[in-house]
């Protein structure tokens, strides 16, 4: 009898752990990303960033390539403000471009010579799952895992690891294959590349109390520089040492409202391309 009574407290302690530990499980991943998503296809405004950088060595000749999108997203009426910024081997370029509602109709306006113009912008998909650069490689997401609570800039977030589509690729394929000259011997080399891609992963961060998405970033170097790797009997050495991708939302339901600049209301009219 003194013997149960001894063990008696220990199968009741080990029974309260193995409780409390079924209690703590992780949030599931997939939920947080559809609410994530939903909650972004119904914004009705925002302020998002987006950036990408490359660098690579094409036969002894590094090359590097940035680019970021700066935008104001507003849902109804619709409007969209984007300032574009890109360095190609250290030669900067800044575009900014608008697209608004006019008369119950979508504009574009551009300043390509440093001239105004406006193009009718058809039946452009205006929802923000389209519009927003951040929105769009979520779209491109097979699967996902939990990672853990974290912070950024004071707010609690959930990290999730995705797993990404290959298309995420495209970009910097193109980039590099254009740059070396292997995309004028084949029309077919960028999908090529990108059908050997490995598997690829980035990470989403989601407010914990709002549920609505703040940030994903990803390392794609080692993919990239594997999948030029693979090439049989090419005469280009490629060696990828840096392919990022980040971006940001942010100002959700406080974004300034989009106008055009003054300069651009009086934009001569071009017909669209294609």
């Amino acid at each position: 009898m003194k013997r149960i009574c001894h063990l008696f407290p220990l199968f009741f302690f080990l029974a309260a752990a193995f409780s409390l530990s079924g209690c703590s499980h992780s949030p599931d991943a997939g939920v947080l990303l559809r609410e994530a998503k939903s909650n972004a296809d119904s914004l009705q405004n925002c302020e998002s960033g987006f950036h990408r950088e490359l660098v690579f060595t094409a036969d002894g000749a590094q090359h590097t390539f940035s680019s970021s999108n700066g935008i104001t997203y507003m849902a109804k009426p619709f409007g969209l403000k984007s300032v574009q910024k890109l360095q190609t081997d250290g030669t900067p370029d800044t575009n900014e471009t608008y697209t608004v509602t006019e008369g119950g109709k979508l504009f574009f306006y551009c300043k390509p010579n440093g001239v105004w113009q406006k193009t009718d912008a058809g039946n452009l998909d205006t929802s923000p799952s389209a519009q927003v650069d951040l929105l769009r490689v979520l779209n491109e997401a097979e699967s996902q895992n939990y990672v853990r609570e974290t912070t950024i800039s004071s707010r609690k977030v959930h990290k999730i690891e995705m797993k990404l589509s290959s298309e995420v690729l495209r970009s910097a394929v193109e980039q590099i294959a254009s740059t070396t000259g292997m995309s004028s011997h084949s029309g077919t080399v960028v999908q090529t590349l990108l059908d050997s891609a490995p598997d690829l992963y980035g990470y989403c961060y989601i407010d914990k109390d709002t549920g609505q998405l703040v940030r994903m970033d990803a390392d794609f170097t080692s993919a990239v520089n594997q999948i030029f790797q693979k090439i049989d009997g090419s005469q280009v050495s490629v060696h990828v040492t840096k392919c990022t991708v980040s971006g940001t939302i942010g100002k959700i339901g406080s974004a300034p409202p989009v106008r055009l600049p003054e300069s651009a209301k009086n934009a001569s009219s071009v017909a669209a391309y294609g």
